[in-house]
């Protein structure tokens, strides 16, 4: 069923097996999250998820894309308001982290997700794509920045995968250390980056 096709009330549904999903697998991990468990938390039968999702594996892939959409819709606005790339990157990294604190949940879902749920018959992850355009994503900021002449010149997709690197580790961080002060973390990733990439006058 395309979203164009879904009346009010379905996609109201799925929003909340979504929801429900979250909630499941942040705090019960992807191991113990069933079909079953999510129904119950949802107040509703099986069968109606597999009515709006077909399976558990589309229901996971839902999850991935609503919590890509979750972060885009916080992120995007705040770095396409910045005047500089260099700015745009202090954003960005800031927002990485805002996003980490204000959506605790969703973020520890998606770390399940890719931590236990390998790719359907040996193919991509269900994260490999939004991982792929967050590098993509990025490398447009670094791209911007050197054609501007603040940034160095600098392989762009290196130095993408370096800076997500950096920041897709603080989610497996936080799991072990809830109390971590992201403010701190993100003012030395901040810096950090900012010194990396930009141009030696």
């Amino acid at each position: 069923m395309t979203s164009e096709s879904r009346t009010f009330i379905e996609e109201a549904r799925r929003a909340q097996i979504i929801a429900c999903a979250i909630e499941v697998l942040a705090e019960q991990g992807y191991a113990h999250t069933t079909l079953a468990r999510i129904a119950k938390q949802a107040k509703i039968s099986t069968g109606v998820i597999s009515y709006h999702f077909g399976g558990k594996i589309q229901l996971i892939e839902a999850v991935v894309a609503e919590v890509a959409r979750l972060a885009t819709d916080m992120m995007v606005p705040r770095i396409l308001a910045q005047p500089t790339a260099t700015e745009a990157l202090r954003a960005y990294l800031e927002g990485n982290l805002d996003f980490m604190r204000e959506h605790r949940k969703p973020l520890l879902a998606l770390v399940e997700i890719i931590t236990h749920m390998p790719g359907e018959e040996g193919g991509p992850r269900p994260y490999a794509k939004q991982a792929e355009v967050a590098v993509a994503d990025l490398e447009k900021v670094l791209d911007w920045g050197q054609r501007s002449g603040e940034f160095r010149d600098f392989d762009r997709r290196s130095m993408a995968i370096t800076i997500r690197g950096a920041v897709d580790a603080v989610p497996g961080r936080l799991i072990h250390e809830p109390d971590l002060d992201l403010d701190l973390l993100a003012r030395e990733l901040v810096t950090t980056f900012t010194l990396a990439t930009r141009r030696q006058s």
